[in-house]
């Protein structure tokens, strides 16, 4: 039969095609953007006709109202995502969630672990051929349709026609019903301002490197990383879902998949979720690919691209680093969908990051969203083995490689500051952070984030910053890789012996009295702290004594002069009146690097020892 007669044969009305589905079946709801309004209205005007269906609808804009009590003898909804209204309507006993990843999905489907009777869906307008496109919602709904008895479909002329593993012929599908409804729908808001938004965004896009394949996850914070990356070069995209926030890289040649292992030159998703805009973007682009989450959210395929960047939001991070995207318990929470996928996908990945970005507060500002430990209830969406930064307005924590101690340090410090003496006592209770743990970074100044400089030395790049308590192994790595004469012209003797709790000394600060500045050479994840310079504020006479060291291969090209400029544009701002600092009268080095600040020094020698003085205001006469 030709295609368009069979076309012809099959249109009907959303009433006559409901009509076909029969008590005790399992109905599956196309998902997001492609979620058939009409089919699914009819659905329910029918329902004293319909008893003890479940409906399988893994995501949609809102939960409907199939859990409402008065359809509680004809449907019950089971939901992959966790919303409010899931939640609630579980807590009736109206609605069940089933957890899993969104990888596992389709071949639980396919061997009828999850059994599908009807699938209600909605496509593009054939083509020449017959062929209709599932369009910006592929994900599962592929699958399903392809196991279910009953296919019924809504053909909508603006479901835009989407390239990929994302096409059913008019021959698989039993009645059609022809729509003309719009099907763009906005981001979710985000429980945050614009302006953490941005910041929040910002940096996750400083952990983002030309060449990278990016996955974009759901929510406002990831989809505003993008617009931060427009000095990037030969980015690809490997993804779940993407919005609005990737056009204007596209559109740029930003990004243009050239560099990706797998599908290169193509933007591959399962679904999308924006404005009018998009679903024009993606209407017959040839650059997009749509494939079913069997592939995009498969750990395998995602482990194979080359520096695979997994970007998602969370609603909270424990101490140790695992995630919760579950709502029970938590405020202002939500369901996980793919994320652990990628976020496992991206720890195969060569050079691959993952990355959680949340607000460190709820809106409210009376939660933080950094916990000491995950509440009663709540799933673990990602482990602390599988997260390598979380971010916050407050800064970045990496946690990949490092003990519980520092994932607990790193985290408190870009916890939200009303929360940091709490977490801090929380993480002593618990047996995170030993007892004699300092509170003084807490209970101070914010950590000074505009203090942290990029630069290179010697060809490399470097992370000038304040040190932090995480930092302690990588002084203590810095300290044993002296010589004996950068030993002795520092400590003023051949063999010191420098204790933890004498390190500690150094990271525990208030950022006020006590600072301290590190020069870290980054080689992909890993750091090296080289230099160190610290000072120490007698609040008496508002002078501060000054120290400096530098790894021996590292001397001799400019770190120790940078740090010292870097210490004064810090004294200044913290009105020190002036630094003070001892030298031996050999260390001609650092003699020469005082003077070369262009301030008034004065040098007094006392015993084979130089005592230096210099105000931070004066410039020399």
């Amino acid at each position: 039969m030709y295609w368009r007669d069979e076309y012809e044969r099959k249109v009907t009305t959303a009433r006559r095609a409901i009509s076909q589905v029969k008590r005790g079946r399992t109905i599956f709801i196309g998902t997001g953007c492609g979620h058939p309004q009409e089919l699914t209205d009819e659905l329910i005007e029918n329902s004293e006709s319909l008893a003890d269906n479940s409906i399988i609808n893994p995501f949609s804009f809102s939960a409907g109202p199939f859990s409402e009590k008065r359809l509680e003898d004809s449907f019950r909804l089971n939901s992959f995502h966790l919303g409010t209204e899931i939640e609630e309507a579980m807590r009736l006993g109206r609605a069940d969630y089933t957890p899993l990843h969104m990888s596992e999905i389709p071949r639980l489907i396919e061997d009828d672990r999850i059994p599908i009777d009807v699938a209600l869906i909605m496509v593009s307008p054939p083509d020449m051929h017959g062929y209709c496109s599932f369009g910006v919602s592929v994900d599962i709904t592929k699958t399903a349709t392809e196991s279910a008895e009953l296919v019924i479909a809504e053909v909508n002329r603006q479901m835009p026609r989407t390239l990929g593993d994302c096409f059913i012929h008019i021959s698989e599908i039993d009645h059609i019903i022809e729509v003309d409804y719009p099907i763009a729908h906005d981001l979710f808001l985000e429980n945050a301002r614009d302006e953490v938004i941005n910041t929040i965004a910002e940096q996750v896009a400083s952990l983002v490197d030309d060449g990278a394949t990016l996955q974009i996850g759901m929510g406002m914070i990831p989809n505003a990383v993008p617009r931060f990356l427009m000095d990037r070069k030969d980015l690809g995209v490997h993804t779940e879902m993407f919005s609005d926030g990737i056009i204007e890289l596209v559109e740029k040649g930003i990004i243009n998949g050239k560099r990706k292992t797998l599908n290169p030159e193509k933007v591959v998703a399962s679904f999308c979720i924006g404005t009018e805009r998009l679903m024009e973007f993606v209407d017959n682009n040839p650059m997009l690919e749509f494939h079913p989450s069997s592939y995009t959210n498969d750990p395998r395929v995602i482990g194979n691209q080359y520096k695979m960047v997994a970007i998602n939001s969370a609603p909270a991070v424990d101490l140790t680093g695992q995630v919760t995207a579950d709502r029970m318990s938590v405020p202002y929470a939500s369901s996980p969908g793919g994320q652990e996928d990628f976020i496992r996908g991206a720890s195969y990945s060569k050079k691959g990051r993952s990355i959680l970005a949340l607000p460190s507060t709820t809106i409210d500002g009376n939660h933080s969203r950094i916990l000491p430990s995950l509440p009663a209830g709540a799933g673990v969406s990602s482990t602390r083995e599988d997260v390598h930064y979380v971010v916050t307005e407050y800064g970045i924590a990496q946690l990949r490689g490092k003990t519980i101690v520092q994932r607990a340090l790193e985290l408190i410090n870009i916890a939200h500051p009303s929360f940091r003496n709490e977490l801090l006592d929380a993480a002593k209770e618990l047996n995170f952070l030993p007892e004699y743990q300092s509170s003084l970074p807490y209970r101070g100044k914010v950590y000074p984030r505009e203090f942290e400089y990029w630069e290179t030395f010697d060809g490399r790049e470097a992370l000038v910053r304040p040190i932090r308590p995480s930092d302690e192994r990588l002084l203590r790595e810095l300290f044993y890789s002296f010589s004996d004469k950068t030993t002795y012209q520092r400590f003023m003797s051949l063999n010191p012996r420098v204790t933890r709790t004498e390190r500690l000394k150094l990271i525990n600060l208030d950022y006020d009295e006590q600072m301290a500045f590190g020069v870290f050479i980054l080689d992909g994840e890993r750091e090296e702290l080289v230099a160190i310079s610290h000072w120490h504020k007698d609040v008496k006479t508002n002078t501060a004594e000054v120290s400096f060291i530098v790894n021996d291969d590292w001397q001799g090209k400019g770190l120790g002069r940078y740090l010292l400029n870097v210490m004064i544009l810090a004294g200044r701002k913290n009105r020190i009146k002036a630094f003070t600092a001892e030298t031996l009268v050999n260390n001609t080095g650092m003699l020469k690097l005082f003077y070369s600040t262009g301030l008034n020094v004065k040098a007094e020698l006392r015993d084979d020892i130089y005592s230096i003085y210099f105000e931070l205001e004066k410039e020399k006469e």
